[in-house]
């Protein structure tokens, strides 16, 4: 198994995680931290301290680095966790648990919040925590909607997650318009799901493979992440009805229905709490954001790379309607003969 730890300029976290993940009572697994175009060299000289393998990204984006480091790894289970969570010893033993199933090509395992220590910091865990309960759920294209479940928050999410490695031979990877550091900062791991899911395969929630991770501390700090993640959600979904015609009926109606404001009693955890958490008007602009960062994505995904000095290369009609232009750009067809044949 490798755990893989993408990372950029967070080095105290990096830290804490990589600790914890040395302590699992677990050990027949590597370690590859991606450095996702940090500023220094401090990821790099945590990973070896933690003997860790280490590989730089030169360009930004979760969802690259993640793409990056599958391709670097020979193991045939992959476990991935956000650089700012803790997890418990038992965390890699519970996710390969869940493998036993041939089935299953993808493990989302529980977020917890860091203990709170004020009433405020209770408060926000309550409001922005990311915990998805403590009932197991497997999802497959038989479970009653699975679309949506899968798209929008019925499994788990992406600071705690596991894939097969033959996961990636029959699907092209995280999809690197989504996810921090790209322009719509988030919804990587949803549209993961989807795409293992809608291949015919099983995603699992594993309410027993555990990590901790911060939520915000303060109520200005929520109202933040809250704008970001609408913002993010937003382009989001543009994204995904623009890529995903067969489902755009359905998307439509998830829409309609957020509109409604109608309750997710399927949303992994439940369903939130509705508290109004910002102004209409910033609310407006966030969702102004979004389609801005849909739009300028597809921009950068339709243009051709830059020519040294300024020009860009002619490009065929035949060749621009067949690229898929949320195949992830730095794969390459070496790591996808790799994967196959492992």
């Amino acid at each position: 198994m490798t755990v893989l730890v993408c990372t950029r300029d967070r080095p105290v976290e990096l830290d804490r995680c990589l600790a914890s993940v040395r302590c699992q009572d677990f050990d027949d697994f590597e370690v590859l931290v991606v450095d996702s175009a940090s500023l220094g060299a401090e990821a790099r000289d945590i990973a070896q301290r933690w003997g860790a393998r280490y590989i730089r990204e030169p360009l930004p984006g979760v969802s690259r680095a993640r793409n990056r480091g599958v391709g670097a790894s020979q193991a045939p289970l992959i476990a991935m966790i956000d650089d700012e969570a803790v997890a418990d010893p038992s965390w890699l033993t519970q996710l390969l648990r869940e493998f036993a199933d041939p089935q299953v090509m993808a493990v989302a395992g529980r977020i917890k919040a860091f203990e709170p220590s004020t009433d405020e910091e209770r408060i926000c865990a309550v409001l922005g925590g990311a915990d998805g309960g403590l009932e197991r759920q497997v999802l497959d294209r038989s479970c009653p909607q699975w679309f949506e479940r899968a798209c929008f928050g019925g499994v788990g999410c992406g600071a705690n997650l596991a894939f097969r490695r033959e996961a990636f031979a029959v699907w092209p990877g995280f999809c690197e318009s989504l996810g921090a550091g790209a322009r719509i900062v988030g919804g990587e791991e949803h549209y993961a799901f989807f795409g293992v899911v809608e291949r015919g395969y099983s995603v699992v929630y594993s309410p027993t493979a555990v990590v901790s991770h911060p939520v915000p501390t303060s109520m200005q700090a929520l109202q933040q992440r809250h704008l970001r993640y609408l913002s993010a959600s937003v382009g989001y979904i543009a994204l995904l009805f623009a890529q995903q015609p067969l489902y755009r009926r359905k998307v439509a109606t998830y829409l309609v229905e957020a509109l409604r404001g109608t309750p997710r009693t399927w949303r992994s955890g439940g369903a939130a709490p509705r508290v109004r958490l910002a102004p209409r008007w910033k609310s407006a602009l966030a969702v102004l954001s979004g389609l801005r960062s849909f739009l300028l994505d597809r921009l950068d995904r339709s243009a051709p790379p830059l020519k040294p000095g300024g020009a860009r290369p002619a490009v065929s009609p035949a060749a621009s309607s067949n690229a898929d232009p949320h195949e992830p750009v730095d794969r390459r067809r070496s790591d996808v003969a790799t994967i196959k044949g492992a």
